[in-house]
């Protein structure tokens, strides 16, 4: 299979093979590119290929290393992401050892999940940045010698979220890299790192995918029948992590709930707003809501789109008669304003800020932005 199991990134992957081929490989390399397009899946794939007995540029996934790439448990390999601050930990201390054995529980499956699916999105409960104890785990393992004569692979997932210690501390190592290691950083905010850090490394950027390829994915993959497919692919935005997580739920249903909001929201009747407020945010699961959110945002999107430019490029296609009928109906929305709102509500629900708090302050200010008189 190979460098099959990445979706896409044709262009990629062939800058990569070539790179193999060359045997001429930078220390350090930086993916960046959307959330969910395979970044980490790119990253991984390289390293096996680095690491494979029996090739040089495809991996054989038939090798004692390949099949330890297969669960994440080669020793060439370690995966540096996010991880909560443990209590009482100090300056040195491993970064796992000093959690709580439901936090190791914890990482360990979302291990188990990167495994079977490198376009998981690793989410340790608490684990908000990348800290400097795992900066300087990493610096210890790259001084030891790879293992069976390969090459030793530093995957940093989300580089962006390193806190800025450990921004600093990762510098200093690329200043003095190591012969027989490789660092991978993978970011989805580019800008977010240090510019220290990005004129270091081989920069390569990653697109998004096409709606061909998610809803190809979706049925080779998924066994998704092909409507649902297409339709999930549209909605993804480039992203299969997206089509993989709208497969999860009720889309129709969930988008139904989205246009009665708005309804709610320009409606004159306060207490069935503020109900539809709390069955949102009652579940208490903020991926949901983010979910959710992401879908609201969609369809404002798709308001703006038709109302600038027409049907072109519409994602809610099966919704033309309900954005044309709200594009009628309030004609002087400002939906570049109700976007932004929309944005920054997502922003704070992975905050941990309130999420009663943060729907009702977003319903004040939809129905401000959207309902302009004429």
């Amino acid at each position: 299979m190979g460098w099959n199991r990445v979706i896409g990134q044709q262009r990629v992957k062939d800058l990569l093979r070539r790179t193999l081929m060359s045997g001429k490989i930078a220390h350090a390399h930086l993916l960046y590119g959307g959330e969910g397009i395979g970044k980490d899946a790119i990253a991984i794939e390289f390293a096996r290929a680095l690491n494979c007995l029996k090739s040089t540029v495809d991996p054989c996934d038939e090798c004692s290393s390949c099949r330890k790439f297969d669960l994440l448990q080669h020793p060439n390999l370690k995966l540096i992401f996010p991880l909560p601050v443990g209590k009482s930990e100090k300056s040195g201390d491993d970064p796992v050892e000093v959690l709580s054995q439901d936090q190791i529980a914890a990482i360990h499956e979302q291990l188990r999940l990167k495994a079977a699916n490198p376009y998981h999105r690793i989410a340790v409960p608490k684990a908000n940045f990348i800290k400097i104890n795992s900066v300087r785990d990493l610096r210890r393992d790259a001084a030891m010698s790879a293992f069976e004569g390969g090459r030793k692979v530093f995957l940093i997932s989300n580089a962006d979220a390193m806190n800025a210690e450990a921004s600093n501390s990762l510098l200093k190592t690329l200043e003095e890299p190591f012969s027989d290691s490789l660092f991978i950083l993978t970011a989805s905010q580019k800008e977010l790192l240090l510019e220290t850090i990005v004129s270091r490394c081989q920069l390569i950027r990653c697109d998004p995918l096409s709606e061909v390829e998610i809803r190809q994915a979706l049925v080779d993959r998924q066994h998704v029948e092909t409507e649902q497919a297409a339709l999930t692919a549209r909605l993804a935005r480039g992203s299969y992590r997206n089509a993989l997580e709208l497969l999860a739920v009720d889309m129709v249903a969930q988008r139904q709930e989205v246009v009665q909001f708005l309804r709610l929201v320009l409606g004159p009747q306060k207490i069935p707003l503020a109900e539809d407020v709390e069955r949102i945010a009652s579940s208490g699961d903020r991926s949901s809501v983010e979910r959710w959110l992401k879908l609201l945002e969609m369809w404002l999107r798709d308001a703006l789109l038709l109302r600038e430019h027409g049907e072109k490029g519409l994602l809610n296609i099966d919704h033309l008669k309900e954005l044309r009928s709200f594009n009628q109906g309030f004609p002087r929305a400002d939906l570049a304003a109700a976007l932004e709102s929309v944005e920054r509500s997502v922003a704070l629900v992975g905050k941990n800020i309130y999420l009663p708090l943060v729907l009702t302050t977003l319903a004040v200010e939809l129905k401000r932005s959207l309902s302009l008189p004429p």
